[in-house]
């Protein structure tokens, strides 16, 4: 009977936990970038005391959140074969990377104003780099293959350059629409990719 009380707090201890995490980004994703505790426990339903037993501070939440994102960015981007063709490679691409980029942008607009005293969020957003690099690098890999050194290093520092989140934030805030930020980055990376062969 104890155990079965303990096993019930713990289940509820786990699901309080997870309704402030999403309330959290739940928040975010709406535009609201840096929420209150009380804004946060409201959308969660629970006490402003809850928010704070369950994260002794705003690091340890938006940690929880940062994973969840980077979590749902490794499911949500599909497979894509480096032996397809190069456009079908770059079309594939490039949907599913404007389509993370621009729902992440709120997160990342959150999680930089976090990151300067945040080295959990800094690593978060080095390992998501990282990440993105390496799907560059595979996708584009024959390309890539075709060239040693110092060039191979700079292409590929161009094409994740091209297809970061700080040049999608960069299109967005200057005036272009997902679907004109998205043709951007598709010619900024067919002409990167063309330069292998001149």
């Amino acid at each position: 009977m104890e155990a079965s009380k303990i096993d019930g707090r713990r289940a509820r201890g786990i699901r309080t936990r997870d309704a402030i995490v999403n309330a959290l980004m739940d928040l975010i994703a709406g535009g609201d970038i840096a929420p209150t505790a009380q804004r946060i426990a409201d959308r969660a339903g629970v006490s402003v005391r809850s928010v704070y037993q369950h994260f002794t501070d705003v690091e340890g939440l938006y940690a929880d959140a940062a994973n969840r994102s980077f979590e749902w960015v490794r499911s949500a981007s599909p497979d894509i074969d480096p032996g397809w063709p190069l456009e079908r490679r770059v079309d594939e691409f490039t949907d599913a990377r404007a389509n993370t980029l621009e729902m992440l942008t709120p997160f990342s607009r959150a999680a930089r104003i976090i990151e300067p005293t945040s080295t959990t969020i800094s690593e978060n957003r080095q390992a998501m780099q990282k990440w993105g690099r390496d799907r560059v690098a595979k996708v584009f890999g024959p390309e890539l293959s075709r060239v040693e050194g110092a060039d191979r290093a700079c292409l590929l520092g161009a094409l994740d350059t091209i297809s970061s989140a700080e040049a999608w934030e960069h299109l967005r805030t200057s005036g272009h629409s997902v679907k004109s930020a998205r043709q951007v980055m598709r010619a900024g990376i067919i002409a990167l990719l063309a330069s292998v062969d001149r």
